[in-house]
Formats: C-alpha cells, sequence, structure tokens
C-alpha cells in the first residue's frame, strides 16, 4: 500500500522504508541464529549511548506461520517459552498471537543483556524449538531489537 513520501504500510501497521537493500543501510538481514532481522548493524562498533549496551535487550520476534499449523506452532512454541523462562539471564519470554491475524505470533523475549540472548541459543529446547517450527513458517521470522525504558531496569 503506498504513502505519500515513498513509504508502504506492512501488513501489520508499522510503516516500513522505500524497497532497498539492508547493506545498502549498513543492515544484516540475518542474525547469528538465521532470524531476520533489520535491525543488525553489519558494524562491531560499540555504540554512542551506554544506556543502549547496559539496559536490558528486549526482542521482539514476528512469526507468520502456516494456517494449518497454528496449533502445532503454538504447542512447540509454548513449550519453548516455559524452558526459556528457566534460564537465568531471561527476565521474560511471552507468545502472543495477533487477534485479527491468527497466523501472525510475536514471541516477546527479555533478556538481561546479550549475553543471555546468546546462551539462550545454545540451549536443547531453543534447538528443538528451531528445528521443529521451521517448516511451519509461511516466511522468515523477523526480529526486531530494542532497549529498555521504562520501567528501569531495576523494576524488572
Amino acid at each position: 500500500m503506498a504513502m505519500a513520501g515513498d513509504a508502504r504500510v506492512s501488513v501489520w501497521g508499522a510503516c516500513e522504508a522505500p524497497s532497498r537493500s539492508p547493506a545498502a543501510d549498513g543492515l544484516n538481514p540475518l542474525d547469528s541464529s538465521g532470524v531476520a532481522d533489520s535491525m543488525t548493524r553489519s558494524t562491531t562498533e560499540p555504540t554512542e549511548d551506554p544506556t543502549v549496551t547496559a539496559s536490558l535487550l528486549v526482542v521482539h520476534v514476528h512469526v507468520q506461520v502456516k494456517p494449518d499449523v497454528i496449533e502445532p506452532f503454538k504447542s512447540a512454541t509454548l513449550a519453548n517459552a516455559e524452558a526459556s523462562r528457566r534460564e537465568p539471564g531471561i527476565v521474560r519470554f511471552d507468545l502472543i498471537q495477533d487477534r485479527e491475524v491468527p497466523t501472525h505470533f510475536v514471541l516477546v523475549e527479555i533478556y538481561r543483556g546479550p549475553e543471555a540472548s546468546a546462551a539462550h541459543k545454545e540451549t536443547a529446547h531453543y534447538a528443538t524449538w528451531r528445528d521443529a517450527v521451521a517448516p511451519m513458517m509461511a516466511q522468515p521470522r523477523q526480529a526486531t531489537k530494542f532497549v529498555n525504558v521504562s520501567p528501569d531496569d531495576a523494576g524488572w
């Protein structure tokens, strides 16, 4: 759907920039786990804002599944979420489903830091989930990484 300024609206209603290669913007479209990640910079330079690296790592993973596998996806993802909540570096691990588009899910993952996220991807339950749900996806999952703003990290 075209909008003024040559932007477009995704199926989730978020405004996107005009189509172009992520590499042109210095972005890496896949993170180390193979998740499409439009927010991962392809540089190793530290950020200028110390609160960005000192804060909790909040990740929203959007997943679009095939219509005939909604329940198996939910079952596999709930098992992964329950095991993930027991990891020491995970503050929160939620699964939410779109009310209007039932094949659209979001995993809301909150980590104490990037090390906890990396450790999570090394667990057996994550590997089991990743392999089980891969054929269920209608398109590659996409992750967006955020820095916590409020409540402050101590409030978690």
